[in-house]
């Protein structure tokens, strides 16, 4: 049986109503949805730039953040991974690179995590993306310590005409110069955690035992601190003249609280610097 003509006309009435009403609020959504979408590209970029300029962790919730408020937003993934990686977090470095595409700075930052993460081989393999004719010295060197630790000293050579100074030449080639010498590059690249580990894995010697000290001594925990002295005794009862080991011992106390032994580390720095001529 036919329902009665005016529940059809009612039926057919609501249902233009609710047509008429959802295009209504499309309509209206769609630029509501697109200024909410600038407005939040436009609070990444502003989290992005207090992130340039602010402490490790706090950097790393506004990069997060930008992330959050827009996932294309490039810049906030690279400088999350870049900052990731000097705090030693370089498995989640590399995570937040796979959001960041392609580009220099990502081939980049991939090199240097796949070499704190220990991963040599793949590092090597990856280094082909920065070292080219015209890269930098930075990315030069770079994957000049990728090819080392690998053992593929080889393919170092042929990056040292590429670099633009005497300098950053005398630094490939000490690359290549011993593993005490390499662990000071990779140290000196930012690179700490693969500096150590090549480290922990030599004989005592002066050289190797302050720069575990130094190392040890970045990361500031109270067991590090700890661990960073006895590096550091070592170092200085192998080269008790040496400026540089007293003076970091004198701070490596004095953060630990131990004033007075601070104090004696201090005052012979302060003989060894009077002795000079």
């Amino acid at each position: 049986m036919r329902p009665p003509s005016s529940n059809v006309n009612f039926f057919g009435f609501s249902t233009l109503i609710f047509v008429l009403a959802a295009a209504s609020i499309a309509t209206a959504w769609s630029p509501l949805r697109s200024g909410l979408q600038a407005a939040s590209r436009d609070q990444a970029v502003q989290f992005v730039s207090a992130a340039a300029s602010a402490p490790p962790q706090e950097a790393v919730t506004d990069y997060r953040l930008a992330t959050w408020l827009d996932p294309h937003n490039r810049d906030a993934f690279l400088g999350l991974a870049r900052t990731l990686i000097k705090a030693g977090h370089s498995e989640s470095a590399l995570a937040a690179l796979e959001e960041a595409g392609q580009g220099s700075e990502a081939a980049e930052l991939r090199v240097r995590t796949l070499i704190e993460l220990g991963r040599s081989a793949e590092a090597a393999n990856r280094a082909t993306d920065v070292a080219h004719a015209g890269a930098s010295d930075a990315d030069l060197l770079l994957a000049a310590l990728a090819y080392a630790l690998s053992g593929r000293s080889t393919d170092i050579t042929p990056l040292i005409p590429l670099t633009s100074s005497p300098e950053a030449a005398g630094r490939l080639a000490r690359a290549q110069a011993g593993n005490v010498s390499l662990a000071g590059e990779l140290y000196a690249s930012g690179l700490p955690e693969s500096s150590r580990a090549l480290l922990v894995k030599q004989p005592t010697s002066f050289e190797r035992n302050l720069l575990l000290g130094h190392i040890y001594f970045d990361r500031g925990t109270p067991a590090d601190l700890s661990t960073a002295t006895d590096y550091l005794t070592n170092a200085a009862a192998l080269n008790p003249s040496n400026l540089e080991v007293h003076q970091l011992l004198a701070t490596v106390y004095t953060d630990r609280g131990l004033i007075a032994e601070s104090s004696a580390q201090a005052l012979l720095a302060q003989k060894l610097i009077s002795a000079r001529p």
